[in-house]
């Protein structure tokens, strides 16, 4: 079951939802407008199988900063 983002063309406010089926019309939580779908980025992640085999400047980033 994929997770949307949403916009209000309403009150502009944004939220994300996990969408079960495909044929219900999403609603603003806040203000029960209508919404659009936007375009979603999405991350693909490496099994460390895979990425342990990598050589070390195309492996996965590490944060140090966190």
């Amino acid at each position: 079951m994929p997770i949307y983002e949403f916009n209000c063309k309403h009150c502009n406010y944004t939220f994300d939802k996990l969408v079960t089926r495909r044929d219900t019309q999403e609603k603003c939580p806040l203000c029960h407008g209508k919404v659009t779908k936007l375009m979603s980025t999405f991350s693909v992640g490496a099994s460390t199988d895979y990425a342990g085999n990598l050589p070390p400047s195309t492996g996965p980033k590490m944060c140090t900063t966190c």
